[in-house]
């Protein structure tokens, strides 16, 4: 080999070494940064029964019907050629089912009511109605107010059968809500 040949190859490795250094030296450059984790933990959100729901008292003959009770605890008799009726001043007290809702101040909460042919009451023997078309006030959400509480109201429908046995009918039904 000839020395200037030699020296040609010894100025290539030594320079691409140089610029090997100055990749790894670019390459070992970096930054980083710190950031702070943080969690506030809330107050669960809770609902209670302060008074249940009541269709009161109902005479039935011979064809069956609803009877509806309005969050506003009103109540509507509906169903063609219904026989059904609530004798006047022996109505059985009537009302909305109430529940109290607590959580976290001014944070919405999601209502969930049962869905139709999911509650039946009955007189403990064979005897059933169903309760359907449950609604609630507020309807589907709710907010909780600055001292982190809700009432909660619930109607719904009794379908009252033909020549439905009398006798006191009882049933229950759960009403569920959960944070937004």
């Amino acid at each position: 080999m000839s020395t200037t040949f030699k020296k040609m190859a010894f100025r290539a490795a030594v320079a691409s070494g140089v610029a090997m250094i100055g990749v790894g030296a670019y390459a070992a450059q970096g930054s980083s940064a710190t950031a702070n984790a943080s969690a506030t933990i809330v107050n669960p959100i809770a609902i209670t029964k302060t008074s249940d729901l009541v269709f009161g008292k109902l005479a039935v003959g011979a064809v069956g019907g609803n009877v509806a009770i309005s969050t506003a605890n009103v109540v509507a008799i509906s169903g063609a050629g219904t026989t059904v009726s609530q004798p006047v001043g022996n109505a059985g007290n009537p009302a909305a089912a109430v529940f109290g809702v607590t959580g976290e101040a001014g944070f919405t909460y999601a209502i969930t009511l049962p869905s139709d042919g999911a509650v039946t009451i009955s007189d403990g023997a064979s005897h059933t109605m169903a309760v359907n078309g449950f609604v609630s006030n507020p309807g589907t959400t709710g907010t909780l107010s600055g001292a982190g509480t809700d009432s909660l109201k619930v109607g719904a429908t009794l379908v009252v059968g033909n020549n439905q046995v009398p006798g006191t009918y009882t049933g229950t039904f759960n009403v569920t809500v959960s944070y937004n």
